[in-house]
């Protein structure tokens, strides 16, 4: 089943303006907040290919930190059968930076994740964890 989302012109900026941190603490409930430092080093291969002369983390590096990140210290099992809600990626990444991983964790099991280095947001996005089967 197909689904067609018509979305106003004045959505988007509506939306984005008031999304900090703030603002989603107040219009959800936090269960549990996260901070975890990590960093891709310069000597990674994938920076030979990515690109050349001026290296910076590929965002497919970046989300599978993220995933990696929350399965380990939630326990929830995104890689199979969750999904990536929402990603933004608003400023490139080095290679050896050190960046920091925010994430919650929702009443509804969901994860809103943002990466920072020092004051620069790197990306921002919302996960959904796999659904939890019952057996009987």
């Amino acid at each position: 089943m197909r689904y067609r989302v018509i979305i106003p012109e004045n959505y988007r900026a509506k939306r984005f303006s008031c999304w900090s941190r703030r603002s989603i603490i107040k219009r959800r409930t936090i269960l549990a907040h996260h901070e975890v430092l990590f960093s891709i080093p310069a000597q990674h291969p994938v920076f030979a290919g990515h690109f050349p002369g001026h290296p910076i983390v590929p965002g497919v590096m970046l989300i599978d930190e993220v995933i990696h990140t929350v399965e380990s210290t939630t326990g929830q099992a995104m890689t199979t059968g969750g999904h990536i809600t929402m990603a933004k990626f608003y400023s490139p990444a080095s290679p050896g930076e050190v960046l920091t991983l925010c994430f919650d964790t929702r009443a509804d099991a969901s994860i809103a994740f943002e990466i920072h280095a020092n004051n620069r947001r790197i990306a921002a996005g919302d996960l959904s964890p796999a659904a939890k089967t019952s057996t009987c």
